[in-house]
């Protein structure tokens, strides 16, 4: 089968803020494309923001949805590529069936050397006909409906455990920044910042209270006001009480309601 750059010389540019994540496919890449020629690794939107600036377009563009510090559609808002863009994300299929209207693509982590493959076909079957209106409507579709984590990663005893969104009780930062679990358990996440973390979490169910917490929704026993602001009680003993500055206050009563 031949591949998108077959007997060329491509430079290819990769957003992957997953240093594991793109050292394989990295790998698949120049298996697939031996002359690919690969211009820079950006872990986040503001190293990516900076790289297109001052750089110009590559031939293709591999792109992870979810980087360091907010998504890549935040990159391609500012800086419309004019080359193919292929998405990566760890996230299900109904999440990104926009694209499948339009010339873009997309492959699913882990990601497969045969997948990627089937990708580069494709672009050569439509290499011609790649268009960037249709990317326009591609990336407006998704950030429509803005992919947050559905899991993360915590440490515990020297190895890595998965823990779904819905048994998080919230965060609090210390030192470090620890995941407060529904059951009562603290774990140490990878996260080096709270805005980081904030960015990642949907905030129909998550609201940053203050410097120090992150809370969930429905973890809410009751709230009570005070000269500062407010006093909200959660229903984990980790958490207990958690404080609301007047000024956020205002917001968070808006959250709580549903609203903006």
């Amino acid at each position: 089968m031949s591949s998108y750059f077959q007997n060329e010389k491509p430079k290819i540019l990769i957003l992957e803020d997953e240093p594991l994540v793109a050292d394989g496919l990295c790998k698949h890449i120049r298996d697939l494309i031996p002359g690919a020629q690969f211009l820079e690794i950006l872990s986040s939107v503001k190293k990516a923001l900076h790289w297109f600036e001052k750089s110009a377009s590559p031939d293709l563009i591999f792109a992870d949805i979810q980087l360091s510090d907010g998504i890549s559609f935040d990159v391609f808002k500012q800086y419309e590529p004019a080359c193919p863009v292929i998405f990566t994300t760890a996230f299900d299929h109904y999440a990104i069936r926009a694209f499948e209207v339009n010339s873009v693509d997309f492959l699913l982590k882990p990601i497969a050397k045969s997948e990627l493959r089937t990708a580069l076909e494709k672009l050569r079957k439509r290499r011609e006909s790649f268009a960037l209106p249709d990317f326009r409507t591609a990336i407006e579709k998704l950030t429509s409906g803005r992919i947050y984590l559905e899991r993360l990663l915590v440490n515990h005893q020297n190895r890595l455990i998965p823990v779904g969104v819905e048994d998080i009780s919230g965060f609090q930062k210390a030192e470090l920044i620890y995941l407060i679990h529904r059951n009562g358990s603290r774990f140490i996440t990878d996260f080096q910042t709270m805005e980081e973390l904030e960015n990642k979490l949907d905030p129909s169910f998550f609201f940053r209270a203050n410097r120090q917490f992150l809370i969930r929704i429905d973890e809410i026993r009751h709230i009570k006001s005070t000269h500062k602001g407010l006093e909200v009680f959660l229903k984990n003993p980790q958490l207990s009480q958690v404080e609301i500055s007047r000024e956020r206050s205002p917001i968070f009563k808006r959250w709580i309601l549903g609203g903006k």
